[in-house]
C-alpha cells in the first residue's frame, strides 16, 4: 500500500524541517533528500496536554475509540494492546542503536548532538528482520521496572532491595517533593502471604520550602498489613487507605505475579505524582532541592517496547533538552494474523517548528520482513 499518495493533509512530509528548542544539532531533514523520504509518512503528534492516537495505515490522527496502532502523551508513547488498548498491536525493537551509549550503557552527548534524522534514516530504510517475539502493552511503573529497585534470589525466593537505590518523588498535590530511599524490601515469595517487611525513607521538601529536609520520615508496613497494597502520604508523613484517600504519594504493592512501587499519577491516581529514574544515593544526595524541572518526574502509564526502549536522552547540555536516539521500532497491526501489516517507525523529535515541547514527531513505512537467520 502506497502510504505516501493516500495519507491526509494533516501528514507533514518528512522534507519539513524539525526544530529543536535550545541550541545544538537542528535535528532535522534536508531539502535536497526529497528522493529518499518520500517512501515514508511522517507525522507531528500534539501531545504536550492529553494523549493523542495515530493510525499508522491511514496517517490520520483518530479518537480513542477508534482503529489506532499508536499513541503518545508527552515522552511516552504506547501500543494498542494489553493494557494500554483493546487492539492486537505489537511492538519489536529492530535497531538499538548501540553506538549512541557507552560501555556503562550511558548517552554518548557527542554521537546523541551529531546525530539528524537524515543520518539515521538509513536505518528505517534497510532491511530489517522479524522479530523472535512481538510485545504487548502492559503496567509501566514511574519508579521502573520492578528489577530496578529489588532484587530476586533464585535459592529463597525472597526478593530483596536492590542496594543504593533512590528516587526523587513528586507528591499527589504536586506542590511537595521528596528524596526517596529504599532502605529495605523483604517478599518471600514461597510463603504465599505476599510482602514481609519494607521501608522507605523521605527527605521531604514541603510546599512553600526551598530545600529537603535533613530529617526523614519513614514508611513501613501499618498495622494489620496483609501483604498487599499500602499507601504514603510524605506530607503529613502517614500511611493512608489506598481505596479512599486522594492524597497518597508513593504505593506499595504485590497483586499476581507482580510486586511494584506506583506514584500518584497517570493511570495509577487523579494525583500530579511522578519519580524520577532511579539514582544511587550519592547522586540523590546531590540534589539539596527539586531541580524545577517537571520533565524529570515519570508518571505510572502503561508502556511496552517503547518503554523498555527508551527513545531519547534528556539535558545532554545542561539545557533540559530531549534529544531522540533515532532507535528503529517495528509496529504489527495485529500479533495474531500471520498477514498483518508491518510498520518500521522512528521517533526523531519532541519539539515543534517553534521549539513547543511536547509534539513528538514519527515516520514510518510499511516493510516485508525478513526471516532471522539461524
Amino acid at each position: 500500500m502506497d502510504l505516501f499518495d493516500t495519507r491526509p493533509p494533516a501528514i507533514v512530509l518528512a522534507a519539513l524541517a524539525l526544530t529543536a528548542c535550545g541550541g545544538g544539532s537542528d535535528n532535522s531533514i534536508a531539502q535536497d533528500d526529497a528522493d529518499d523520504v518520500s517512501s515514508f509518512s511522517e507525522q507531528l503528534m500534539p501531545a504536550a496536554t492529553e494523549t493523542v492516537y495515530l493510525n499508522l495505515e491511514t496517517g490520520a490522527m483518530v479518537e480513542e475509540g477508534d482503529n489506532w496502532h499508536i499513541a503518545a502523551s508527552r515522552l511516552s508513547f504506547k501500543v494498542n494492546s494489553g493494557a494500554s488498548g483493546t487492539g492486537r498491536v505489537g511492538g519489536a525493537l529492530a535497531i538499538a542503536q548501540d553506538d549512541f551509549y557507552d560501555g556503562n550503557g550511558d548517552p554518548d552527548p557527542n554521537v546523541f548532538t551529531n546525530a539528524t534524522a537524515n543520518s539515521e534514516q538509513e536505518h528505517l530504510l534497510g532491511i530489517l528482520e522479524e522479530p523472535a517475539n512481538w510485545q504487548e502493552d502492559a503496567f509501566a511503573s514511574a519508579f521502573g521496572a520492578s528489577d530496578a529497585w529489588s532484587q530476586y534470589d533464585f535459592t529463597t525466593g525472597v526478593i530483596s532491595e536492590q542496594s543504593d537505590v533512590g528516587y526523587l518523588v513528586r507528591s499527589a498535590e504536586g506542590d511537595s517533593f521528596a528524596r526517596m530511599r529504599v532502605v529495605d524490601f523483604n517478599f518471600p515469595t514461597r510463603e504465599g502471604q505476599g510482602i514481609d517487611d519494607f521501608t522507605l525513607e523521605f527527605d521531604v521538601q514541603a510546599s512553600g520550602a526551598s530545600q529537603f529536609s535533613a530529617t526523614p520520615v519513614t514508611f513501613t508496613p501499618p498495622t494489620g498489613y496483609d501483604g498487599g497494597d499500602a499507601c504514603f502520604d510524605f506530607d503529613s508523613a502517614t500511611v493512608v487507605d489506598c481505596a479512599t484517600s486522594d492524597l497518597w504519594d508513593v504505593q506499595v504493592g504485590f497483586s499476581g505475579r507482580d510486586w511494584y512501587l506506583k506514584s500518584n499519577s497517570g493511570v495509577s491516581g487523579n494525583g500530579s505524582g511522578g519519580a524520577s529514574d532511579p539514582m544511587t544515593w550519592t547522586e540523590l544526595a546531590a540534589n539539596d532541592s527539586d531541580p524545577g524541572v517537571p520533565q524529570l518526574y515519570n508518571t505510572d502509564s502503561t508502556g511496552g517496547v517503547f518503554t523498555d526502549n527508551t527513545w531519547y536522552a534528556y539535558n545532554l547540555t545542561d539545557q533540559h533538552k530531549i534529544w531522540p536516539n533515532f532507535r528503529t521500532f517495528l509496529i504489527k497491526a495485529d500479533i495474531d494474523d500471520s498477514e498483518s501489516m508491518v510498520w518500521a517507525l522512528q521517533i526523531v523529535g519532541y519539539y515543534d517548528q517553534n521549539g513547543t515541547s511536547g509534539q513528538p514527531t514519527v515516520r514510518w513505512l510499511p516493510v516485508e520482513l525478513q526471516q532471522a537467520q539461524e
